[in-house]
């Protein structure tokens, strides 16, 4: 009986516990270039690798990854390919300096030649009508694994046995 009255709250807070989902994005800019078709709207994000002013807008070359449940770029997944992101005006390379975590939501428009390396590339542009920086020093909040941990205790009244679940 005692059994059966911990399994309810313990699938209550487990179901609580859950890491947010990862955010529906579309196509991976991978997916685009084999496609060959700029899609509408993309939510992409990912790891700035380059930023070039010109004289009245700015060109960021991202290497993607994807995107947990705030948008927030997962930089420690497995890479979705590069795209170039194009912002009318002056971003401070400083601020938008390599290695950065940036989210962007924008229209595709169509693709550019580059290079990657000695490798030639073909980028998928996004014209950036919402770019969000990412700090550099927040930590991801969630794990997508969880952790559990086994414990043995004892006191002065017996011995116990414990479970944590930690995300």
């Amino acid at each position: 009986m005692k059994i059966r009255m911990l399994i309810v709250p313990l699938a209550l807070l487990l179901g609580a516990c859950a890491s947010s989902p990862p955010a529906d994005t579309g196509p991976t800019p991978n997916q685009v270039i084999l496609s060959g078709e700029a899609h509408d709207v993309v939510h992409w994000g990912g790891r700035i690798v380059t930023v070039k002013n010109l004289r009245e807008r700015t060109l960021i070359e991202i290497l993607s990854f994807p995107l947990d449940g705030d948008g927030r770029p997962l930089a420690d997944e497995v890479p979705q390919g590069r795209f170039i992101v194009e912002k009318a005006g002056f971003l401070e390379p400083h601020e938008y300096a390599a290695g950065r975590l940036l989210e962007i939501r924008g229209r595709l428009d169509g693709f550019t030649r580059g290079r990657v390396g000695e490798a030639a590339y073909r980028y998928p542009v996004v014209r950036g009508d919402q770019l969000v920086l990412w700090p550099a020093d927040e930590p991801r909040r969630w794990s997508s694994t969880p952790r559990i941990n086994l414990g043995v205790g004892g006191g002065s009244r017996g011995t116990g046995v414990g479970v944590g679940i930690g995300f």
